[in-house]
C-alpha cells in the first residue's frame, strides 16, 4: 500500500493505526529534533511503549543513549526496541575477523567500537565504517579512500544526506560524507554494505523486536526515500510525519 500523508487523509491514517498491532518509528526529524522529543511524539510513545520500536538511521548514539532520553520523558522501552543504524554498522564490522577497522564517526561511537572488541586504526584499514562524523577532515577522507582503493570493505550506516536540526536548519548526514568518498573512488567497484534505511535490515529487526510480521505494523517517518520507500518495499504500511508538524501522532492517539 502506498504511504499516506497526514492531510487531508486523517481518517485513513486513523484506520491504519486501529488495524496495526505495532509501530515502527523514525527518530531524527520524526520524533525528535536534536535528540529532544517533541511533546506529541512523547505522548504517542508513552501510550504505546510495549508495541513500538524505534528504527533510526542515527549513527551518533547508542541504544543506551536513547533509553536515557526516553526515561527522562517517562517512556520505558527495552533495549531491543531501539535499533540504530550506527550500532548495526559497528556490529557488521565485528564479522570481519582479524580486520583493521577505520571508524569515521563521533568519538563516542569510536569508543563504543573499541568496547565491542573492534581493532581500530586511523591508517590503512581492511574495513571502513562510515558514520555521521562532524569532525570529518581532508586527512580522514584521504586515509579512507586509499584504504578502499586498496581493496577495503566499506560499511555505510545510512545514505541520508541531511536531517532537520533543532534550530530549524539542516544538519549534514552520513550520505553527504559518502558523496565525498564517491567523488574519489568508484563505489560500483568497491565492496560496500549500506546498513540503514531504506535497506531492509532495520525494519526487519524492528518487526522481530515486536514479534510481529511486516503486515502487522505501521511505519512512521519523515523521509519518503528511506523511511517510507524502505517500509513499502517490505509490505509495511507507512505514514509520512514530521517533528515540525506532528499532527499524525495526535490523530493516532485519538484513534487508538
Amino acid at each position: 500500500m502506498p504511504y499516506a500523508f497526514a492531510t487531508p487523509r486523517s481518517e485513513e491514517i486513523a484506520n491504519m493505526g486501529r488495524s496495526a498491532k505495532g509501530f515502527l518509528v523514525d527518530w531524527d526529524g520524526c520524533c525528535a529534533l536534536g535528540n529532544t522529543l517533541v511533546p506529541e511524539a512523547a505522548d504517542f510513545l508513552r501510550a504505546n511503549q510495549t508495541r513500538t520500536a524505534i528504527v533510526s538511521n542515527n549513527s551518533t548514539c547508542t541504544p543506551d543513549d536513547f533509553l536515557h532520553i526516553l526515561a527522562c520523558n517517562e517512556i520505558q522501552l527495552e533495549r531491543n526496541q531501539v535499533i540504530l543504524a550506527g550500532m548495526e554498522a559497528l556490529k557488521r564490522a565485528t564479522g570481519f575477523a582479524g580486520a583493521k577497522v577505520m571508524v569515521l564517526g563521533d568519538p563516542h561511537m569510536r569508543g563504543t567500537a573499541k568496547k565491542m572488541g573492534i581493532d581500530l586504526t586511523q591508517e590503512a584499514a581492511d574495513v571502513v565504517v562510515l558514520l555521521r562524523d562532524v569532525r570529518f577532515t581532508y586527512r580522514r577522507l584521504e586515509r579512507a579512500v586509499n584504504s578502499l582503493s586498496n581493496g577495503g570493505h566499506l560499511i555505510v550506516a545510512n545514505p541520508d544526506q541531511t536531517h532537520p536540526g533543532k534550530d530549524g536548519g539542516i544538519k549534514p548526514e552520513t550520505g553527504a560524507l559518502l558523496a565525498a568518498i564517491r567523488a574519489c573512488v568508484k563505489l560500483d567497484e568497491t565492496k560496500i554494505d549500506v546498513v540503514g534505511k531504506p535497506s531492509p535490515h532495520l525494519f526487519q529487526m524492528g518487526c522481530q523486536a515486536l514479534d510481529l510480521s511486516p503486515d502487522q505494523v505501521v511505519m512512521l517517518g519523515d523521509n519518503p526515500a528511506t523511511d517510507l520507500a524502505g517500509a513499502n518495499a517490505l509490505g509495511i504500511k507507512a505514514v509520512l510525519t514530521s517533528a515540525k508538524s506532528p499532527d499524525v501522532f495526535e490523530i493516532l492517539l485519538e484513534a487508538l
